[in-house]
């Protein structure tokens, strides 16, 4: 796919950039109606075991929504019910809201700014790999705003909440090194490796049985906001599944003669 947001399958993998390096990477509807219609493809696409983000250049992963064009857009095309309806029931701003789940494990190629609802569109991801250049921040409550597609949900769920209200009460910006000691990122590489080091993770999940991985992802966001048995009950659901699966046959077979296990997805 061209464009705003750019799609290249290799192998297993998923690689999606988005691509307006000229503004930071921001996202107007365009660039969110592109990146929700590849993220669609994605979640249709069974040869996907697992997607990479990341922004086009060195400077950006990610600043936000486009202002330029959010603003007007908000003010006299969408009216508040179809936001709401977007948000409630939909993918919301580039597919991020709670309404639009994706069980394909997805990875944050973080290659500089990360800033406002680009640090939530990272929160959406599972993994994060940082640039060591790449400074972070909700900075949406200087303007008047709250983080309004997932940051103020998702952000205490990866970092506590007394770190998640100070970063979004604040506004402050914070560098890679930060974000790494607060666990909201998994690893810190210099530029030149951070490509690297995401599809070095992304083939290690690619290799395990893509009926669990998606599996566990479902598990865990199962598990948010529920109680402890209520999660048990799932997992153990989906254990059972797994177990009469015959990805399940062909990894005993693996695990018990000491060779490589080719998944079926079946």
């Amino acid at each position: 796919m061209e464009g705003k947001v750019l799609y290249e399958k290799r192998d297993k993998i998923a690689y999606v950039t988005i691509n307006r390096p000229e503004v930071h990477n921001c996202i107007n509807p365009e660039t969110s109606n592109q990146l929700i219609a590849v993220w669609d493809e994605i979640k249709r696409d069974r040869d996907v075991r697992v997607a990479i983000l990341t922004g086009a250049g060195g400077d950006a992963f990610c600043t936000g929504a486009d202002l330029k064009e959010l603003i007007p857009y908000i003010r006299d095309v969408e009216s508040p019910e179809e936001s709401r309806r977007r948000a409630y029931e939909g993918p919301g701003w580039g597919g991020l809201s709670g309404g639009y789940v994706i069980y394909t494990p997805i990875i944050a190629a973080i290659n500089g700014y990360c800033i406002a609802g680009g640090h939530e569109l990272a929160e959406f991801c599972d993994i994060r790999v940082a640039a060591d250049h790449a400074i972070f921040g909700h900075q949406e409550i200087k303007w008047g705003l709250d983080p309004g597609d997932g940051g103020c949900s998702r952000l205490w769920r990866i970092v506590g909440l007394g770190r998640a209200l100070e970063i979004i009460l604040t506004g402050k910006l914070y560098d890679a090194q930060e974000a790494y000691r607060i666990g909201f990122v998994n690893h810190v590489v210099p530029l030149k490796d951070l490509m690297a080091k995401a599809t070095e993770i992304a083939e290690t999940i690619a290799s395990n049985g893509p009926l669990a991985t998606r599996a566990a992802k479902q598990a865990v966001l199962h598990s948010i906001g529920r109680p402890l048995h209520e999660g048990i009950k799932f997992e153990t659901d989906t254990f059972n599944y797994l177990c009469r699966s015959e990805d399940w046959l062909i990894g005993q077979k693996a695990f018990l003669t000491g060779t490589k296990p080719e998944f079926r997805r079946k």
